[in-house]
């Protein structure tokens, strides 16, 4: 929390006018755009491989009690807009190792799949 009080306080001295305006989109992208769902974020999250919203959170260091404000709530837009973007490269990802073991007859996601993330 400290951190992210000296964040407000190097963005305060580089303050300019023109924030304010996106200031006013962050809060308009929170508050008055449409939000993903929860039953739709789970769908995502499903997508992506993973059984609960807070698993998925789990695997990407999201603090608990974010991912289960998630997982009740929903996302707001621009946050979805990402997962979707990866739920797309995740499925294009498959296409393109699934038309790759057709070519080959190397299966590649057993490969992937026996892999440890950092």
């Amino acid at each position: 929390m400290a951190s992210n009080f000296e964040q407000f306080a190097r963005n305060s001295l580089q303050f300019r006018p023109s924030d304010i305006r996106l200031m006013l989109e962050r809060v308009h992208s929170h508050v008055v755009k449409p939000r993903m769902s929860a039953e739709e974020l789970l769908d995502v999250v499903r997508g992506l491989g993973f059984e609960t919203v807070e698993a998925f959170g789990d695997q990407i260091g999201l603090e608990r009690r974010t991912s289960e404000s998630w997982a009740r709530y929903g996302l707001s837009r621009d946050a979805a807009q990402l997962l979707l973007a990866l739920l797309n490269y995740r499925r294009r990802l498959l296409d393109a190792m699934d038309d790759f073991e057709k070519t080959t007859q190397i299966p590649l996601d057993g490969f992937f799949e026996n892999q440890q993330l950092p």
